[in-house]
């Protein structure tokens, strides 16, 4: 049978149909659901949330890095107006939060909560330094410890060849969401819709995190099943104590934007309030930056004379002039206040316990042993004669007994 030649105007009429067909499956897949998130306004682009929890946690850091242990989380909680959080973070929460409520209305997750997340795993992508480029990618990127069992981590071996973590040996939790890479491959998704699916990126690690959230059961609106869903997030009672108060700060408003190229520094704290420590070196240090600094010495008082051999009255030698300045001790004793003649006026005031001619107030007593010449001017001072050698003697001896 002769075959028949079909002619280009009816060969193209009979694509026709077909592209018709192809078009509408390519509408069935796109509202079926199963496609990632994109950065996109399309309403029926969105996420698929499992119908039952992750067995994995997705980070299982015990002392997450986005929180300076000095501070806690009282000091954490203290500064997060001041601390901000990045344009391109801020945009990804919120984000998540629009996406998941298309996704599983029924999980009714709330930005805050995932905000909060990332604030405790890497203070919003900028632990180590790292800061959030105009993508929203950590730059140079967040890496937590090798996870080998050893300073309190987890045992991990190696599971993606160090294609995430750039560890061939142990895993290590990567990105702004500090997802360990086996938790990654189960619920990662392309958000920003570049093709990648990056868990340094900001936008798909927050809708990542928000499925991981919703995964199975739960209404995060109840306090209860909320707890449970961070705690599937990061097996610790402290963990999700912080995260919750945090979670509940940034709903009430406590929060600022800040550009997505600054680091961010660790707040600092006084020892009083370093979490890092014990209760008993906080209370001590309490009592260090509560007691005054002893007061520094005021009044009149003179600048140090050049012609007493020994001080220790309200002078401060035997031909120190008035002066602004407290006293400084002469050889031997110790300085007074006020304008005196020196070592005379303090052996005056040693023997009367009045002040010395010049002075306002009496010089502290003699403290010291007497010298035989202090000890004869003394007795000179008190009106005997040098020439009644005895009664100098006797006078001499008994001040030196």
């Amino acid at each position: 049978m002769r075959a028949r030649h079909l002619t280009r105007w009816q060969k193209a009429a009979a694509l026709v149909p077909m592209a018709v067909l192809v078009g509408a499956w390519g509408v069935a897949l796109a509202n079926t659901g199963l496609a990632s998130a994109t950065g996109s306004d399309d309403t029926g682009d969105v996420p698929t949330v499992p119908s039952t929890a992750f067995d994995d946690p997705a980070s299982v850091e015990q002392a997450p890095a986005g929180i300076d242990p000095r501070a806690g989380t009282e000091g954490t909680l203290a500064t997060l107006s001041t601390d901000g959080i990045p344009n391109a973070a801020l945009s990804a929460y919120k984000r998540a939060e629009t996406l998941l409520a298309q996704a599983d209305a029924s999980c009714r997750l709330p930005w805050n909560l995932v905000a909060a997340i990332g604030r405790v795993e890497s203070n919003h992508g900028r632990y180590g330094g790292n800061q959030l480029d105009a993508r929203g990618t950590a730059t140079p990127g967040i890496y937590g410890p090798q996870l080998n069992g050893s300073n309190g981590t987890a045992k991990i071996n190696d599971t993606d060849s160090g294609a995430l973590d750039q560890d061939p040996v142990y895993d290590r939790a990567v990105g702004p969401m500090q997802f360990i890479p086996g938790t990654w491959r189960s619920v990662g998704v392309d958000a920003d819709n570049d093709g990648v699916k990056n868990p340094q990126n900001i936008n798909d690690a927050a809708t990542s995190a928000g499925i991981y959230l919703c995964a199975g059961p739960g209404d995060l609106s109840n306090p209860e099943d909320l707890r449970a869903s961070v705690l599937r997030y990061n097996r610790s009672e402290a963990y999700a104590d912080t995260v919750i108060a945090i979670s509940n700060a940034y709903a009430q408003g406590n929060f600022t934007q800040s550009p997505n190229n600054l680091t961010s520094s660790s707040p600092l704290v006084q020892r009083s309030a370093d979490q890092s420590l014990t209760q008993e070196q906080r209370d001590a240090a309490v009592v260090e930056e509560t007691t005054p600094p002893p007061a520094t010495p005021t009044g009149p008082g003179t600048t140090p004379g050049t012609g007493g051999n020994a001080g220790n009255g309200s002078g401060n030698g035997s031909s120190g002039n008035p002066g602004t300045t407290p006293a400084t001790p002469g050889p031997g004793g110790a300085g007074g206040s006020g304008s005196t003649t020196g070592l005379v006026g303090g052996l005056v005031n040693d023997l009367t316990g009045q002040p010395a001619p010049g002075t306002s107030t009496p010089a502290p007593p003699l403290g010291n042993t007497l010298s035989w010449v202090q000890a004869k001017t003394l007795c000179l001072t008190n009106g005997i004669s040098s020439l009644d050698v005895v009664g100098l003697l006797t006078c001499i001896t008994d001040l030196l007994a």
